[in-house]
């Protein structure tokens, strides 16, 4: 697989956390989640990401993200 590939498979969420050179428990502290929840987050094991609304102002913060950049979800593509 090329690592064009494997980037397009790649959660969106793990993609811009490397890109800021965050960890899981980088963004697991600033929204008030456990680490294992951010992975979850990224292998798509969970369907629906829940948060609250000071929860998403603080991943978009650590994201360095607005709420429009959001994905609709976390879980890689296929």
């Amino acid at each position: 697989m090329s690592p064009e590939q494997s980037t397009e498979k790649e959660s969106p969420l793990k993609r811009r956390r490397d890109e800021l050179g965050l960890t899981q428990r980088d963004i697991a502290v600033a929204i008030d989640v456990s680490v294992q929840t951010i992975s979850n987050w990224e292998t798509g094991r969970f369907k629906e990401v829940r948060l609250t609304l000071p929860q998403v102002k603080a991943l978009c913060r650590v994201l360095k993200w607005t709420v429009e950049d959001l994905p609709d979800d976390f879980k890689p593509s296929d």
